[in-house]
This record gives structure tokens, C-alpha cells and sequence, in this order.
């Protein structure tokens, strides 16, 4: 098995890579297993206090591998993209994305789920669900909705692109080298009052993320029942054979 994760160990924190370049860091099955371990091993370990995570080459990540798409949407969601995003969301310890070039789907979920959130300037944000018949995944609806408003209601609702400058209004703070700030970051938090800041993150989570496994629920069934429709067969058809896919809306 390839190392599609990397983990690099700086004492109280760590730095998880995301390693597959030349698929632009899409989350196939290896992917998302070696990261759950990676989370997991991070969260149990009591010396870890701060975790930066980020993805290799010209992406942080552009979502799903659609080539490696279980048949049960709604367990493929449950099993492992959602196990991500609960690892940490719900870790009493700070998590920090760093992040460059194209981040779509869950990529963009995983970003956002994270405690503070850098970008560069020339990052783009993708939403493209909508081009295999699906909805938005992996709490991407709750988190963007939540941290930026209505003004993200229209990517939910069809899709669509954005830069960096438009994410400051999800929490992406723009910096000329986002990994170099977030390991600064990490150092300041992991060398500070760390248990106010682990308390403060509780705050946060019953403010804004008090449901959010309530929603992955309801999430995985709605992108179960699409994932049996024509439109869904279709789309990843298309994408695999690199045509335009015809949909029917049913």
C-alpha cells in the first residue's frame, strides 16, 4: 500500500500530508483509511496538542475519487468521509488547514472542519457535486452555510467556483505561504494556554456544530437515494468516459 498519507512528527505537533500529487490529492479508499489512522492515532496521543494538515503538490484535495466511489453512497459516507470529519471536529485538540491550489468536495468539507484555516491567494474553491447528479457531502451544506452565510447558498444550490477571496467569508485567512504560517500558528497554541484553547473549541462546537451528526445522518440518506438515480449513473459515466453528461432529472 502506497503512503498516501504522510505524517511528519514535530514533538506536539503533527503534519499530515495528503500524498497523492498526481491525483491531486483525491480521497480514494486507501486515502481516507490511511487518514482516519492518522487522525485517530493523532487524537489518542497525549503529547500531540496541534495537528496541520495539507496536501502535496499542486492541490490540498479535490474531493471523492470518483473511480473508487462505493456502490452504497450512504455507508461509503458513514465508514469513512464522515469518520474525517468527526476526528476533527470533535477532537478536544486544534486542527489547522493549510492550503494551496484546488480544494473541491470534501476536500473543501475537511478545510472547513478544521480550527483556523489558511489559503493562498491563487487557491480555488469547487463545488461540483452537482456534475455527477449528487448534493453536497460530508457536511460541506451545514459548514458552509453556518460559517459564511447565505451568500454560499448558491454554490449548495448548483454548484460552482470561487477564490480566495470570497472564502475570507468562510474563515480562510489569506497568507503569501500557508504552511509556513500554520506551523507559526501551531508552535504559538501548542506553546500556550493549551487547555483554554481546547475549552474554547467546546464553545464553538455547541454554538455552531451541536447537530452535526443529526445532519451527517440525514445527509447520508438523501446522497443514498441519489446515488440510485439515472442522473447518477449517468454523471459518473460521463465523467469516466470525459463527456458531457446528458442528465434526465430523474
Amino acid at each position: 500500500m502506497a503512503n498516501e498519507i504522510l505524517v511528519e512528527d514535530r514533538g506536539s505537533i503533527s503534519v499530515i500530508t495528503l500524498n497523492r500529487p498526481d491525483k491531486l490529492n483525491a480521497m480514494n479508499l486507501d486515502l481516507r483509511n490511511q487518514l482516519v489512522k492518522a487522525l485517530r492515532d493523532f487524537n489518542r496521543d497525549p503529547k500531540k496538542r496541534v495537528a496541520v494538515i495539507t496536501g502535496s503538490g499542486r492541490a490540498f484535495s479535490v474531493g471523492a475519487d470518483i473511480s473508487s466511489i462505493a456502490e452504497d453512497l450512504a455507508e461509503d459516507l458513514r465508514n469513512s468521509f464522515y469518520q474525517i470529519i468527526k476526528e476533527v471536529r470533535f477532537s478536544n485538540k486544534i486542527f489547522i488547514s493549510a492550503v494551496r491550489g484546488v480544494v473541491a468536495g470534501a476536500g473543501l468539507s475537511l478545510a472547513l472542519a478544521t480550527d483556523i484555516r489558511l489559503a493562498s491567494k491563487d487557491s480555488r474553491f469547487v463545488m461540483a457535486f452537482h456534475n455527477i447528479g449528487l448534493a453536497p457531502d460530508s457536511g460541506l451544506a451545514l459548514m458552509m452555510l453556518r460559517l459564511g452565510g447565505v451568500k454560499f447558498e448558491k454554490y449548495i444550490l448548483t454548484g460552482g467556483e470561487f477564490n480566495a477571496e470570497i472564502a475570507r467569508d468562510l474563515g480562510f485567512e489569506i497568507v503569501d505561504d500557508p504552511l509556513s504560517e500554520a506551523l507559526k500558528r501551531a508552535e504559538e497554541i501548542s506553546n500556550g494556554p493549551f487547555k483554554s484553547f481546547s475549552a474554547s473549541k467546546r464553545l464553538i462546537n455547541r454554538v455552531i456544530y451541536q447537530d452535526l451528526e443529526e445532519f451527517l445522518d440525514y445527509e447520508a440518506a438523501m446522497q443514498g437515494a441519489l446515488g440510485k438515480t439515472h442522473d447518477f449513473k449517468e454523471g459518473i459515466t460521463a465523467f469516466l468516459e470525459k463527456r458531457k453528461p446528458q442528465f434526465k432529472g430523474e
